[in-house]
């Protein structure tokens, strides 16, 4: 149960992305009812599996999902495969040659359109281009992030041409009547409609899940010479041994699918969290920085995206304040705070909370953040973000040069708010971590020179 209100959170939080996707699947589905027959019962010679058991219905939904899924693996490796043999077939490349026989009667879609297979080429070739040097690895890793939903509408199009082009007009199914007719364009366009939803949960679920490995990988290429290019490279391999699978061993292939995206959809909870993290922290970060700079009017008080339960609770409060941090070291003993999970920071007359909507339950989950001479709460400019965080233990570390400070309790928020930095240390009230360096710095020295 917990798992689909996550869902269903999920769902709330990119409503307006997976509503379009979900119309487009509608208005083809409608469109080309005719393309497609799930009542067909023929056999196909040489078709996959599905499509052996399925006939034409089958032979649709094969290279649909499996393209879905080879997608969220890596989209770049297999959009640029994709381009890259419709280039090839229209040129008339391997022609005669055996290994690609079976590939003879595919189609490409909408890449068999040279002036989109090149555009698209370029869309997705140069994330990966900077992707494998240690140096540009990051960056990379960010812009190919950032195209996340405008990939995944890519996706939603080009899985909908490769159903319409691959699948092919009944030729055993009659219509002997209007009655007739009217069913089967319901079956058809219902199944049509089925095919591209599962494709494209399908594709999400693995996205999420190679997304994830993807920023564990990053500090690893950007530090370690040459693991980028392997890695890059890897993935390539990966995607091109199972395309392989698909045409020359499918049973296979479907079992290992089916394995991956099960162990998908047990992480998917985690693999969201952590991607929506390095996407708010880092990815839209570089790109503010980098095009056009920070915003110095950017809202503390709306917020794009607020949940509707957030925005009820503080409806009839005097807030000055509500941004989204995100959550790096719970505090001890609170239920239902996780690592990279996002809350919202709230400053109310002086008064400084944590707040996120309770999945399943109308309350809302608050979590106060003291700060007093006995437990001081800190806020620092770190490098990649702002932090927020206590100590646990003597303050000694502080000013120990290669001693770590052992926080407690950690939160961030993103560099975004630049220019509004010092309005929320005041709202907040609490101890700038830097001058309070500074402070045990001058002390420290006093002691160890008392005459001065």
């Amino acid at each position: 149960m917990k798992y689909g209100q996550f869902l269903a959170q999920v769902y709330r939080e990119n409503k307006r992305y997976i509503n379009f996707c979900i119309t487009l699947c509608m208005v083809f589905s409608i469109l080309f009812f005719g393309k497609l027959s799930a009542v067909n019962a023929i056999d196909i010679e040489g078709s996959v599996v599905v499509g052996g058991a399925g006939g034409s219905f089958g032979q649709a939904l094969a290279p649909v999902v499996s393209t879905g899924f080879l997608s969220g693996i890596d989209i770049s490796w297999v959009m640029i495969i994709m381009c890259a043999s419709a280039l090839g077939a229209s040129a008339g490349i391997g022609d005669g040659v055996p290994v690609l026989s079976k590939l003879s009667g595919f189609s490409f879609g909408i890449f068999e359109n040279r002036y989109v297979s090149i555009a698209l080429l370029v869309w997705f070739g140069v994330p990966l281009i900077l992707k494998s040097f240690s140096k540009t690895n990051a960056l990379g890793t960010s812009i190919e992030a950032s195209q996340k939903k405008v990939n995944g509408i890519l996706m939603a199009v080009i899985l909908m041409s490769q159903l319409i082009m691959t699948a092919e007009p009944s030729s055993t199914v009659k219509a002997a009547s209007a009655i007739g007719s009217t069913i089967k364009f319901g079956v058809s366009a219902l199944a049509c409609f089925v095919i591209l939803i599962v494709a494209m949960i399908v594709y999400l679920l693995v996205h999420y899940l190679f997304s994830l490995l993807d920023i564990i990988m990053v500090p690893i290429c950007t530090v370690v010479p040459f693991v980028s290019l392997l890695y890059v490279l890897g993935k390539l391999a990966f995607v091109w041994i199972l395309i392989l699978f698909a045409v020359y061993i499918p049973w296979f292939f479907f079992i290992l699918a089916g394995v991956i995206v099960i162990v998908s959809a047990f992480l998917f909870r985690t693999a969201y969290m952590a991607v929506r993290y390095f996407e708010d922290i880092y990815v839209k970060t570089i790109f503010k920085k980098l095009f056009g700079g920070y915003d110095p009017n950017i809202p503390i008080l709306t917020v794009k995206k607020v949940p509707s339960k957030v925005t009820a609770f503080l409806a009839d409060k005097n807030v000055q304040m509500v941004i989204p941090v995100y959550v790096l070291k719970p505090l001890p003993g609170v239920k239902g705070m996780h690592k990279w999970d996002r809350f919202w920071m709230v400053s109310e007359q002086g008064v400084t909370y944590l707040i996120k909507p309770v999945i399943g339950k109308q309350n809302i989950l608050q979590v106060p953040l003291y700060n007093n001479p006995a437990q001081k709460m800190f806020i620092n400019p770190f490098l990649p973000y702002y932090e927020i965080f206590n100590i646990y233990g003597s303050e000694e570390a502080i000013v120990k040069t290669f001693k770590k400070v052992p926080k407690m309790f950690h939160i961030v928020f993103s560099k975004q708010y630049y220019h509004r930095y010092p309005e929320i240390g005041n709202l907040t009230g609490f101890v700038d971590y830097r001058q309070y360096k500074d402070y045990l710095n001058s002390l420290a020295q006093q002691q160890y020179m008392p005459g001065r």
